[in-house]
């Protein structure tokens, strides 16, 4: 199969990336749509609701999650509740991470655009993408990552975030995924 491109950035202004907030809640204690309360080693749902400029979070049970309208869901996955004594989990679903990054691809939102670029260097980290190009143009900086698995790119722009920004991104990554550390 021959290199494809399976997505390419808009150019997109960088200015209100400095003053973003980038605040998505973690695990509800109840069923979003039933208000019954979750327990340990629960399988719940967990989806994403796009809600400009934010995400929201609303998690979900077994039994509730087939009844829900998945179209204006723009992520979603199962999971199971940790006890509460247990090691913290590390482990997060490469699928999930880059259903994610793909779903907000052509984004023209700033944060959504930060999101996507700290998404992809996470999947850089697991190796899911590779780097394959840096490249800088009159409308901004570009990062062409590589599927090998579906052998084609993604441009994903470079919002120019601080350390800082990355740090809190990330934060709210493992949050969304419930990913501790």
């Amino acid at each position: 199969m021959p290199n494809g491109v399976c997505g390419k950035s808009q150019p997109v202004q960088y200015r209100d990336l400095q003053r973003m907030d980038w605040e998505i809640g973690s695990t509800s204690l109840a069923c979003a749509g039933c208000s019954k309360p979750f327990v340990e080693e629960q399988e719940i749902f967990s989806a994403l609701y796009d809600e400009r400029p934010i995400f929201a979070r609303r998690d979900y049970c077994t039994e509730c999650w087939p009844r829900q309208d998945r179209q204006p869901v723009f992520s979603y996955w199962q999971t199971r509740l940790p006890k509460r004594d247990a090691p913290v989990r590390r482990f997060v679903d490469d699928d999930v991470v880059l259903d994610f990054f793909k779903r907000l691809e052509g984004s023209p939102e700033p944060a959504k655009i930060g999101f996507r670029y700290v998404l992809g260097l996470l999947l850089m980290r697991k190796k899911v993408l590779k780097l394959k190009e840096f490249r800088r143009s009159e409308t901004g900086a570009a990062l062409i990552l590589h599927d090998r698995i579906r052998d084609c790119d993604y441009e994903v722009a470079d919002p120019n975030l601080s350390e800082e920004q990355i740090r809190q991104m990330t934060g709210e990554i493992n949050q969304i995924l419930n990913v501790k550390g």
